[in-house]
């Protein structure tokens, strides 16, 4: 039988050959009963789920339980309105038959989707926050994990849209974001909270010890980004040698990006780029251009990073590589994915051999062939920067750091703070002669001699003892992050 104990127990023990079932509609009842009997759910859809979960649940029939959760688990969360239906049938069945599972389920479903489930549905949730109730706001923080910035920014729009005053929900988000203490990442969208903030009513204690308490992890961050950028930078070289195991080990194109989408690194679009050019040279595979693009729009609108450089994808060596060669036809013709606006393309002033530049110490010297208007300069000589490397020798690993120090510079050579400033926005790779720009962001350190005397070996790469090699810094002085692009692994 299909039948469950409160089932069992009112036919088997109390003898009752009827029930009056006031609480539910005639259809709903004869679906439940139908599908006690079958075995199989009867017609569950978004009209009678919450009826026929609650009758399953009531007489605990677990079995057809489990079916409401598969079908709200199948649905399409492309849509608001039915992300809207699976989050208030989830909610509704937390507050009224207290179970926790189906929250869960839609936390895990928002999280997994590559598509703009989570992000999306969350800036549409909040952009009436006044009306939610507390069940609502707790579900919506869930789901907002560590995006802040969308509270933030739903907290702008509802001062500057309509609200002179602290309500019950504007003071929870606050709370909350005072908690995450202020990430760097959103350093400006948090001066502009402070400046609707200095607008309000302050009508309590409580209230003024939430926005002194912003005011002071504002100023904090704010104070610990200039020390950070301006006088002790840190000078190690970003973005480079990551671990490729997330490469190595997603073979589907799809897994790929959900694993780049939920892994707690952080990225620029270059660093995005590069992830998916060295997948597709070492699985030797093709892929969706557009999925890419989607995943690529995601990160712009979600962490306020910088599109691509149409001029560094257009360097890059992709000849061999068909579907690389279309895609980067297909981003060039977005205004939105790419641009040709805020990076300065910077090549050093010498080529190496793999020897010269993986195996010896160096004082790799960079010169701004047209120099970027954020550096004002009328010194006789070259604006430019110098990376000094570390070579593998002595069991030491290839490292590169920048020069931070002007007096330690030639006098033909300027080093600007701007420099210093945008260190953790310069991205490396290296201009191979006539094999154009091979990326090395997630190829891993590079190591000498599998291949003999004078190879360097990295995830399904070499160089050559004969190959000549030039690096390349792409400079971003525009950068729209306030933070590092990443931290380490």
């Amino acid at each position: 039988s299909y039948n469950r104990p409160v089932i069992d127990k009112l036919t088997t023990e109390l003898l009752q050959t009827s029930l009056d079932v006031q609480d539910f509609s005639r259809e709903v009842v004869q679906s439940f009963i139908e599908s006690c009997y079958s075995g199989e759910p009867q017609s569950i859809c978004r009209d009678n789920f919450r009826e026929i979960n609650k009758i399953s649940t009531v007489f605990e029939v677990s079995w057809l339980v489990d079916k409401c959760f598969e079908f709200l688990d199948s649905m399409d969360l492309e849509a608001y309105e039915d992300q809207l239906f699976v989050v208030q049938e989830a909610l509704w069945v937390s507050a009224t038959l207290k179970n926790e599972r189906l929250i869960d389920m839609t936390i895990r479903k928002f999280s997994l989707a590559i598509t703009k489930s989570d992000a999306f549905f969350l800036r549409e949730f909040l952009s009436n926050f006044s009306a939610r109730n507390p069940n609502e706001m707790n579900f919506a923080m869930k789901i907002a994990g560590n995006r802040e910035g969308i509270v933030v920014e739903s907290l702008i729009s509802n001062f500057e849209g309509k609200s002179n005053e602290l309500d019950a929900n504007s003071r929870y988000l606050l709370g909350k974001i005072n908690a995450s203490a202020c990430s760097k990442k959103h350093t400006t969208l948090y001066l502009k909270l402070i400046a609707c903030l200095e607008t309000i009513k302050i009508s309590s204690e409580e209230d003024c010890g939430l926005v002194l308490q912003l005011f002071k992890n504002v100023c904090l961050r704010t104070q610990e980004d200039l020390h950070a950028n301006v006088v002790t930078a840190k000078t190690k070289f970003p973005n480079l040698f990551l671990d490729p195991a997330i490469l190595k080990t997603h073979e589907s194109f799809s897994g790929f990006l959900e694993a780049l989408t939920i892994s707690p690194l952080e990225f620029n679009s270059l660093m995005i780029f590069d992830a998916i050019y060295v997948w597709s040279s070492f699985h030797k595979r093709s892929f969706e251009t557009e999925e890419f693009k989607v995943t690529l729009q995601k990160a712009i609108l979600e962490q306020n990073i910088s599109p691509l450089s149409s001029n560094y994808i257009s360097n890059l060596f992709c000849k061999e590589f068909p579907h690389l060669v279309s895609l980067v036809q297909s981003l060039k013709t977005s205004d939105t994915l790419t641009t040709s606006k805020g990076y300065a393309r910077v090549c050093s002033i010498s080529e190496y051999s793999p020897a010269q530049l993986f195996g010896e110490d160096n004082e790799i010297k960079f010169i701004f062939k047209e120099k970027p208007p954020e550096l004002c300069c009328d010194r006789i000589g070259e604006c430019g920067f110098i990376l000094k490397s570390s070579g593998i020798k002595n069991n030491k690993k290839f490292d590169i750091n920048l020069l931070p120090k002007p007096e330690e510079y030639p006098d033909d050579l300027h080093f600007h703070d701007e420099c210093l400033s945008v260190t953790n926005y310069m991205h490396f790779t290296i201009y191979l002669r006539g094999w154009r720009e091979h990326p090395l962001t997630w190829r891993g350190i590079p190591k000498d001699g599998s291949k003999g005397p004078g190879h360097y070996d990295w995830l399904g790469w070499s160089f050559a003892p004969d190959h000549r090699l030039r690096p390349v810094v792409y400079v971003n002085f525009k950068s729209n992050s306030s933070r590092p692009i990443v931290g380490p692994i």
